[in-house]
């Protein structure tokens, strides 16, 4: 839908949002008093019409949901992970330009994977994948 914003995501909904989802997932995790999550969250919510149908978007605020932050390791914020198939291929920590998250997310909307790679680069390669979770 034309205008959406962020889906807010919470430990009841996390499973159906979130792991269920039949499309990829861009999860970014924020705090209420985190003024560096804001331009984070702001640029993917720019994003959600560019990916409509191909790439789901929501919000996660990592202290209404303690459980699903331990089991990820956030312990940054903001923080993004991306998850396809139920399982994070991607994890993201600090502000992200919002270059670098056109280009990874292009590539995945277009049927490529993203892969794990040295900190503050995001490498795209068609067809690869690095599910390890590690970042």
């Amino acid at each position: 839908m034309v205008g959406e914003m962020l889906t807010e995501v919470t430990e009841r909904n996390f499973d159906e949002e979130v792991l269920n989802s039949d499309l990829p997932v861009f999860a970014c995790f924020t705090t209420s008093w985190c003024s560096s999550c804001f331009p984070t969250c702001f640029i993917a919510d720019g994003l959600v019409n560019r990916y409509e149908g191909q790439i789901k978007f929501v919000r996660i605020d990592r202290e209404k949901v303690p459980k699903i932050s331990d089991e990820y390791h956030i312990t940054v914020v903001p923080s993004i992970i991306l998850f396809q198939d139920s399982k994070m291929i991607k994890k993201l920590l600090g502000y992200q330009e919002e270059s670098a998250l056109r280009d990874m997310l292009d590539a995945l909307s277009a049927g490529g994977k993203v892969l794990t790679n040295s900190p503050g680069k995001n490498t795209i390669r068609k067809h690869e994948v690095d599910r390890s979770g590690s970042s």
